[in-house]
């Protein structure tokens, strides 16, 4: 075999192929090392190795040459070590690297063979950029073989979903996490998708999350491209739906709470016509029929007369009836609420004030404590009963506001003011009394512009009982 034919191999190598001598010096390169390195062969050879390197590699790789020739073994390419090269115009790429040491008339040489992977490493990046993205979906997904029906990917949405890692998960099938479904069912489905060639939906099943807890999800089965070896992958993407299910019986109460609205109304309408027709119709023939039996009684003799007067009197305690359920009916069907009693408390001071207090409620108020709205209401009574005999105001706020740690009630006016040492009457006394009995506060302060701010703060939900 001649020299000849050994050279035009080498050069027919689709990789770099360099000879190093133990300085570090090229003593041979092939034609491809060349367009590799984007240099004429006359400027590798001769030259140093390390010209071949970015230069923050440069110093390293000096270190690392010197520890290879003190122990040189064969290095393969592809053992997992990613390095950096740079061209003559130097534009840095990746390569793998493989070394073979040898000797020749008595130096020690070393062989590197130099391959560019950047197609590799790019389709390596665009990879590992999809997979981010499906670990970044909220949706578990899941590769499963459809022979054996273990999984072969899931992302980290599953891991996430079910509670298990992803180690634990690969060579599971859906059997292993849904306790509704069987062998059966799921060949059922995935033959179905393999022959529609479409997706197959599996609403409102079941995953059983490691801690035993059961998460309602939304199951779609895809069939996956085949392989070049011709097997078929299908993909199972797995929804959870408790939050929509949530939503969807916030609805249905939504709808039902409606409905019995309506029911209210009309109920409510009913009561009014029935009232109505009570004031209307029936009272006034009972007055009329009490008038008549009176005009009657007038001119019969006594024991007629007497009978004729009960009769009448029977007819007004009727009337009477009659108006406390004609009353009964024209009140509120779902009785009144929390926020109407206390605009009912306004509305009475209004009288004794002259005017109509301002009021601000903020939170639930409509979901007091009944122990504290037992105690808010008289309290709020008797401020607007103190402000409308002493202080001489044309303003009154009052604001209610209502968390899940306390009530407070602010009643605010724009009087006279306080007296430079306030005594505590038996009002004042009794709205401390009915806040410390709630283990709350009571504060009267004066208002930079003029008038008192009565300030009663209760826990919203007391640990003493009031007395």
């Amino acid at each position: 075999m001649s020299e000849g034919f050994l050279s035009s191999v080498v050069n027919a190598a689709p990789d770099g192929m360099l000879v190093v001598d133990g300085d570090g010096t090229i003593v041979f390169a092939n034609r491809h090392a060349g367009a590799l390195f984007a240099l004429e062969h006359e400027q590798l050879i001769g030259s140093s190795v390390d010209r071949l390197l970015p230069e923050h590699l440069r110093t390293v790789h000096r270190a690392h040459r010197l520890r290879y020739q003190a122990d040189p073994a064969l290095r393969p390419m592809g053992g997992g070590m990613m390095l950096e090269a740079r061209r003559g115009d130097g534009q840095d790429f990746p390569v793998e690297v493989s070394l073979s040491p040898f000797e020749d008339r008595g130096q020690r040489l070393v062989v590197a063979v130099v391959r560019d992977v950047t197609a590799r490493v790019r389709a390596d990046d665009r990879m590992r950029r999809v997979l981010s993205t499906l670990d970044a979906a909220e949706d578990a997904l899941f590769v499963m073989d459809v022979e054996t029906l273990r999984f072969q990917y899931v992302n980290e949405g599953a891991c996430r979903q079910i509670g298990y890692r992803r180690d634990e998960l690969i060579g599971m099938t859906p059997m292993h996490i849904n306790p509704s479904m069987s062998e059966s069912e799921l060949r059922a489905a995935v033959e179905a998708a393999r022959v529609d060639g479409a997706a197959t939906q599996i609403h409102r099943t079941l995953h059983r999350r490691r801690d035993g807890t059961d998460l309602p999800i939304e199951m779609t089965i895809h069939v996956a491209p085949a392989a070049q070896d011709g097997s078929v992958s299908m993909i199972l993407v797995a929804r959870d739906i408790s939050e929509r299910l949530e939503a969807e019986e916030k609805a249905r109460q939504g709808q039902d709470a409606l409905r019995k609205a309506e029911q209210v109304i009309v109920l409510a309408d009913d009561r009014e016509r029935i009232a109505r027709d009570l004031h209307d119709t029936v009272i006034q023939r009972l007055f009329a029929s009490g008038l008549a039996l009176q005009a009657v009684a007038a001119r019969a003799d006594d024991d007629v007369s007497r009978r004729l007067e009960r009769v009448v009197d029977d007819l007004d305690a009727t009337i009477r009836e009659v108006r406390t359920a004609i009353f009964s009916l024209q009140g509120d069907p779902l009785g009144r609420g929390n926020r109407m009693r206390i605009m009912d408390v306004l509305d009475e001071a209004a009288n004794d004030l002259g005017f109509e207090p301002q009021l601000h409620m903020d939170g639930a108020i409509e979901s007091m404590d009944e122990q504290v709205l037992d105690q808010l209401l008289p309290t709020l009574r008797e401020a607007l009963t103190n402000v409308a005999k002493h202080a001489g105001a044309g303003r009154v706020e009052v604001s209610i506001s209502a968390d899940d740690d306390e009530i407070r009630l602010v009643v605010g006016d724009d009087g006279t003011g306080m007296p430079a040492k306030p005594e505590l009457g038996r009002g004042l006394g009794n709205m401390a009394t009915r806040a410390g009995d709630l283990g709350g506060s009571f504060a009267l302060k004066p208002r930079a512009s003029g008038g008192t701010d009565l300030v009663w703060n209760v826990p919203a939900h007391p640990v003493h009982q009031a007395t």
